[in-house]
């Protein structure tokens, strides 16, 4: 099929799919799947993922379950491009466990998968639970509408996201690695935001480093009328406070910059000036300042570390021999956590406190936005979209993306829904739910990328663009 054939297939398959089913069909199948309880710890994924299985069998898919440990489990399913394919793999990816929820604080049960008001309510509904079945059913879309591709597309939805990738993406590399092997990968950790008067669509090309450290103090237990210069939770406190105090440098990332780059025709004066210019370390001092007052940037232009968890003592009366808190640090992609460390211990001070870290990553590995896949996105949101800009993104969040570039894959994260900041806000929070037609939009992106992967015309230059067509 020659390019213009190509494109005439997919403007005319919107009038043969009924948009109005599948929406309906990807909210019940939603409904269904949150109703699983699969907050990690401990996950218990198993259950969830025998139900996407048995759904995709329905449709005749061959699904494998790959188990890693008792009632953990990942879904691997692919579909096959044309009889020789010419170009390897895209994965999809999405998660199956989910942060744990109170239900004391929520409108409607957290895993009630309550559908009303135009949403389906339930925590996952965003963050993964969504994306798994805007990713399944834009899968099945392709095996019924769409002409041979020229790669086959493969749907992994895995456990254990939203704690360390031990029982999920990182064990799938370690013992099934042919089985996920791809060219191009698309996850969460960009998405589209709806603004007063555009949208941003933000495709994360890389992610911070992610750290757990865990702070313990020692100090010399006893009665608590009595004084004592050797409490831990004293020393603990002091620690924390010259955290608190500590002034982490700020410097541009490849990734930053080319986000800015990215913005500048859109910004007034100077600002245009200075983001295209965002690669010349001269004019840093003059941009910096204003990337510190903005909330996009503020966190991806420095390191950063918040205080989580605290705990000591178990009495009133008692001077315990020990206290914790447990710090998240953020670092930016390129850093080395093994020298951050030093220097953390460095502004603590204290031999008494002891820093020990979870999990010691090595630095990240950023993708480029000069790519097939990259293209292939942009153009269907400058299709789809409501008016607004394009732009690689560096998040500030940990997704398995890390795992997959360290494995030498193109990773891409872009949640295909347009949300504001209070749907944003839900994410991890109370009353996280996401609007039906967020899943009819974010099938018809998908939908659409994977067949322009397909166009051998998509990489020729197009005259520029700067405003996207009308949402539809």
């Amino acid at each position: 099929m020659n390019p213009a054939e190509q494109k005439f297939k997919i403007q005319n398959l919107k009038s043969k799919i009924d948009w109005v089913a599948v929406e309906e069909e990807a909210a019940n199948l939603l409904s269904r799947y949150i109703q699983f309880d699969t907050t990690n710890p401990p996950g218990n994924e198993l259950p969830a993922i025998e139900f996407l299985a048995d759904t995709l069998r329905r449709r005749d898919f061959a699904p494998q379950i790959i188990r890693s440990a008792p009632n953990r489990a990942n879904l691997i399913v692919r579909l096959k491009g044309q009889a020789e394919t010419t170009a390897p793999p895209c994965l999809l990816y999405a998660h199956a466990d989910v942060v744990p929820a109170d239900s004391a604080d929520w409108s409607e049960p957290p895993f009630g998968g309550c559908i009303k008001d135009g949403f389906v309510w339930g925590r996952g509904a965003l963050d993964d639970k969504g994306l798994g079945i805007i990713f399944l059913q834009a899968l099945t879309l392709l095996k019924q509408f769409c002409p041979p591709l020229n790669r086959d597309i493969i749907l992994l939805i895995a456990a254990d996201e939203e704690v360390s990738g031990r029982y999920g993406a990182a064990w799938l590399l370690d013992h099934h690695p042919d089985l996920i092997k791809a060219e191009y990968m698309w996850d969460e950790g960009g998405v589209g935001l709806q603004k007063t008067d555009d949208a941003l669509y933000q495709i994360a090309v890389a992610e911070k480093i992610s750290l757990t450290i865990k702070l313990v103090a020692h100090g010399t237990p006893g009665h608590a009328s009595i004084q004592n210069r050797d409490n831990a939770q004293d020393r603990l406190v002091q620690a924390l406070y010259r955290l608190k105090r500590w002034v982490h440098p700020t410097r541009l990332t490849e990734p930053v910059i080319q986000m800015l780059q990215a913005l500048a025709p859109a910004q007034p004066f100077p600002l245009a000036a200075l983001f295209a210019h965002a690669d010349k370390p001269l004019l840093w001092p003059l941009l910096q300042p204003r990337l510190k007052n903005n909330p996009i940037f503020s966190s991806l232009i420095c390191n950063t570390v918040n205080l989580t968890m605290l705990s000591g003592g178990k009495a009133g009366n008692v001077i315990p021999a020990r206290a914790e808190a447990t710090l998240d640090a953020r670092l930016l992609p390129d850093e080395d956590p093994a020298l951050f460390l030093t220097a953390l211990r460095s502004i603590i001070g204290d031999p008494k406190i002891s820093v020990g870290v979870e999990d010691l990553p090595p630095p990240q590995v950023s993708t480029s936005p000069d790519a097939h896949f990259f293209r292939a996105l942009s153009k269907t949101l400058q299709s789809l979209g409501s008016p607004g800009q394009v732009i690689p993104y560096l998040t500030p969040g940990a997704t398995d993306s890390r795992f997959f570039r360290v494995a030498g894959m193109k990773a891409y994260g872009f949640m295909p829904m347009l949300l504001d900041n209070t749907e944003l806000s839900r994410i991890h929070g109370i009353d996280e739910r996401v609007s039906i037609a967020n899943l009819r939009w974010g099938i018809r992106v998908v939908f659409e990328t994977l067949q322009r992967l397909s166009d051998p015309n998509l990489d020729k230059p197009e005259p520029n663009r700067r405003e996207v067509r009308s949402r539809e």
